[in-house]
This record gives C-alpha cells, sequence and structure tokens, in this order.
C-alpha cells in the first residue's frame, strides 16, 4: 500500500479540482441553513463518491485489473482517452448546462441529495477518482487495505470542498465576502481549470497505457 499511497494523494488532490461543485456548495452556505445543508451536502457527495468507490474497484478487479493481461494498460488508455474527449465537451457546453439549480429554502433530503448530483455532473473529478480506483484495484492489497486506499483518494478528493466549509464555520461574518468573490472568479475560468487537469491526465494515462500493451 505505501507504494501507490503518493499515487493515490496526487490523483485525489488532483480530481478536488471541481470548479462545478465548489460553486454549487458556495451558493449553499449563502442559503437558509447553510451549515447544516453544507454538511448534508457534503454527506451526499462523499457517500457518492464511497460508492462509485467500492463498485469500481470491484468491477475492474472482476473484469482482470492485477492480473498478468494488459487489461490494466487498456483500462489506462480508456480512462486516458476519455478524459481528452471531456475536453471540447466542457469546452463548448454553456455555462449552465449540467449545473443543478439550488433551491433557496433547501430541506435535508434537497440538500443531500444536491450533494450526490454535484458529484455526478463533475465530469473532470468523475473521471480522474475513476482513475485512483484502478491504481487500488490493479495493486494487490489486502481487503483492509482496500478500504484504507479508498478512505485516502476519497480524503484528497474532498480537499476543495472541505476548504469552503471550514472557511464558514470558522470565519461566518467574514466568509460571505471571500466566498462569493472566489465564485466569481471560479465562475471565469472553471473551463480552462477542468481542461488543463483533464489534459494533464488524459497525456499521462494515455502514455502509461501504453507502455503497458505495447
Amino acid at each position: 500500500m505505501s507504494e501507490i499511497l503518493p499515487r493515490l494523494i496526487l490523483i485525489g488532490l488532483a480530481a478536488s479540482v471541481s470548479p462545478v461543485a465548489v460553486m454549487i456548495l458556495i451558493t449553499v452556505l449563502s442559503r437558509q441553513n447553510a451549515k447544516r445543508n453544507s454538511l448534508l451536502w457534503l454527506l451526499g457527495f462523499t457517500l457518492t463518491l464511497l460508492a462509485l468507490g467500492f463498485a469500481g474497484v470491484y468491477i475492474m478487479r472482476a473484469g482482470g485489473s492485477g492480473g498478468t493481461s494488459d487489461i490494466d494498460g487498456y483500462i489506462d488508455i480508456v480512462i486516458g482517452a476519455l478524459c481528452l474527449i471531456a475536453i471540447p465537451l466542457n469546452l463548448l457546453r454553456r455555462d449552465r448546462d449540467g449545473v443543478p439549480e439550488v433551491d433557496k429554502e433547501l430541506g435535508v433530503m434537497g440538500a443531500l441529495t444536491l450533494g450526490c448530483v454535484s458529484m455526478v455532473v463533475n465530469t473532470s473529478t468523475f473521471i480522474i477518482f475513476i482513475s485512483g480506483l484502478h491504481e487500488i484495484s490493479s495493486s494487490h492489497l489486502s481487503t483492509l487495505e482496500d478500504v484504507a486506499s479508498l478512505a485516502i483518494l476519497t480524503f484528497f478528493t474532498l480537499t476543495t470542498v472541505l476548504i469552503p466549509i471550514a472557511i464558514y464555520f470558522f470565519f461566518p461574518s467574514r466568509s460571505e465576502k471571500a466566498l462569493a468573490a472566489f465564485q466569481g472568479w471560479l465562475t471565469r475560468h472553471k473551463k480552462m481549470i477542468g481542461a488543463v487537469v483533464l489534459l494533464v491526465f488524459g497525456v499521462y494515462l494515455l502514455i502509461k497505457g501504453l507502455k503497458v500493451v505495447l
């Protein structure tokens, strides 16, 4: 497990670069019952990651990941190709496409569901997180190590959504202006941020996969 730990941390940090999710979260923090709803949003986001994580590792292992064939190389190639395909799709879509609306009065289930949806529509996080799952599935780990690895990957993937929540909880009187300014910056630059992250990981995974299969 120690061998893949640095890679899991790097992948998690890259997956955490999620402008859309952060923008939605900041909007939740500007609504009524912000503390309760932000934690429920975070719970929904985290549960979706974990569900994807356990299912992804199981499916890849069942498909031969971690074996002696070239399947791991082909998985890297497919994920890398998905990264590159997602770039023009993200750049061409309108700003509000795929971004769920945030109700002015979010209920408990509304906030929880919004967290789940925010994870699913977050293309760059979704794809890069899957590459982290492949690192776990292709390694020969015990069940306990699988769970610990997934927990580490998930924690670092949550980095950029934990920060706005922490700012709001610890500095409530100052957070509104700072978070609003950050949201505006993300609105202007979110497409380029997502494109750069996807490009770097797409090229890396394609090269990594091709080295295995060729």
